[in-house]
């Protein structure tokens, strides 16, 4: 029979281990409280006593020397066995050190701060030497969630993904900019039917913004040098389009041009930040998909509606599949699952989601779930099912979408399988045929990202090869997407 514990998952038996080999007067606790450039630290015992006081060392490899020393002297005297070192996690100012001191062979333990917060005897004050108490206190229950470090593939995959949304996230934020200022310089340039361009981001219509902006400058170069220069500049469009531009710009109501001088800057300026953030985008979106292939997060690709940034994201920010037991884990990360509020016979249901945990995986799930809602039979009919039971309420319905995701994701990772929808009979249909067809959607959504970077050989792309080929003994060597 499984023995429940009070503490987070794992940590009563790591704290049963450690007491089965160390004796309680073996052991050394080493707390530290990050900063920038310099940290605290002190050595306690089992006990809680202190027997290195608080002291400070630089964050570089001194620092770190010094640190070992201060704490290696304490546990000769104190003539400990083992030590452990726990810190909290403080945005990203701890990552650097806890890898160095993992790399040098010492256990380093990544406390939630709220956890340390919580063993606090005054929780209105703050002080560096009442941090190190509380993270001490942690570390010695071993009453804390910890958090972990991304390393390798998983590190740059996250950080690749993470500037990714950062530049769509201000290359919107410049779209919009683009657009208000066009309100006030030409408006009817982009009106409401798309009449004039099918793609308002397009090449003509970019190109018409950054050199004629104002019906003043477009009537002034009339109607037959704007056709010529249309043609100049190798576009599709010509005397037509040209005589719409001309149409709008004679019925526009606009400024004096002294008024505009600013207005035109700021929309040339702001133009060139889109074309700078395109590039970007585009280059870091063949980076993670290349990365992408070396996680188990390649088959993710395998679900209608995943595209290569989605599977990328929703990997970078679990991690490594195998830290997780249970696909509710991944769900509490998110901060997606329900509030729990009982006391009694005080039992609230249909509490709104906790969002204590990781707000990008939140967003991705959110924004997944809108994905495979159009896209996904099996997530559409889950969505609308939802929609139905929660009366219209869309909110409920995407995140309870979003979490259906999550579990599937966990179950695709964890055993590296490809998904197959429920409708899916294989003594009607041929597995072979169907998981074909999947290979060639996955090719062809990598395909959209193609690098010139040559793949590593032990890839999770070509691993899906060989297992299918091995199983329904069928050829994808010639298979394109």
């Amino acid at each position: 029979m499984k023995i429940k514990s009070i503490y987070p998952a794992g940590n009563s038996s790591q704290l049963r281990e450690v007491l089965d080999k160390y004796s309680p007067g073996e052991l050394l606790y080493a707390p530290i409280d990050i900063a920038k450039y310099n940290h605290k630290a002190c050595a306690v015992n089992f006990f809680g006593d202190i027997l290195t006081p608080a002291f400070e060392f630089s964050n570089n490899t001194h620092g770190v020397k010094f640190f070992i020393s201060k704490i290696t002297e304490a546990a000769r005297n104190a003539k400990a066995k083992k030590i452990f070192i726990g810190l909290e996690a403080t945005g990203h100012y701890h990552q650097n050190l806890t890898l160095h001191l993992r790399s040098l062979g010492y256990e380093v333990a990544v406390i939630n701060p709220f956890d340390s917060w919580k063993e606090r005897l005054n929780k209105s004050s703050k002080t560096d030497r009442i941090d190190l108490g509380s993270i001490a206190k942690s570390l010695i229950s071993r009453k804390f969630s910890s958090s972990t470090v991304p390393q390798g593939v998983y590190y740059n995959l996250r950080r690749a993904a993470r500037t990714r949304r950062k530049f769509v996230n201000r290359k919107t934020s410049s779209k919009n900019i683009i657009t208000g200022l066009l309100d006030h310089l030409f408006p009817g340039l982009w009106d409401k039917e798309d009449t004039i361009f099918s793609d308002r981001w397009g090449k003509v219509s970019l190109l018409v913004l950054e050199h004629y902006p104002t019906p003043q400058m477009v009537l002034r170069l009339g109607e037959k040098r704007l056709t010529r220069f249309l043609r100049k500049n190798n576009t599709k469009l010509g005397e037509k389009t040209a005589r719409k531009i001309t149409s709008a710009a004679k019925v526009a109501l606009t400024r004096s041009p002294y008024e505009q001088t600013m207005d035109i800057l700021a929309l040339r300026s702001h133009l060139q930040a889109y074309r700078l953030y395109e590039e970007i985008i585009s280059h870091l979106e063949k980076e993670i998909a290349h990365l992408l292939v070396q996680t188990p997060g390649t088959y993710l690709l395998s679900v209608p509606g995943i595209s290569v940034t989605y599977a990328a994201e929703v990997t970078a920010e679990i991690g490594d599949i195998s830290r997780f037991a249970y696909a509710h884990q991944i769900i509490s990360l998110a901060g997606t699952c329900s509030k729990k509020d009982q006391t009694g016979e005080h039992d609230p249901q249909n509490l709104p989601i906790s969002k204590k945990g990781n707000k990008f995986l939140r967003t991705v799930l959110n924004q997944a779930g809108l994905s495979l809602n159009t896209w996904c039979p099996d997530f559409n009919a889950y969505y609308s099912r939802k929609v139905e039971e929660k009366k219209g309420r869309c909110g409920i319905a995407r995140t309870a979408t979003g979490n259906k995701f999550a579990r599937l994701a966990f179950v695709l990772m964890k055993h590296e399988s490809l998904y197959h929808p429920r409708s899916f009979n294989t003594l009607v249909q041929d597995p072979g045929n169907y998981y074909l067809s999947v290979h060639g959607e996955i090719l062809k959504k990598l395909r959209a990202f193609s690098s010139e970077k040559i793949l590593p050989q032990n890839n999770y792309l070509e691993k899906i090869k060989q297992k299918l080929e091995k199983e329904y003994a069928i050829n994808l060597s010639e298979v394109k997407g």
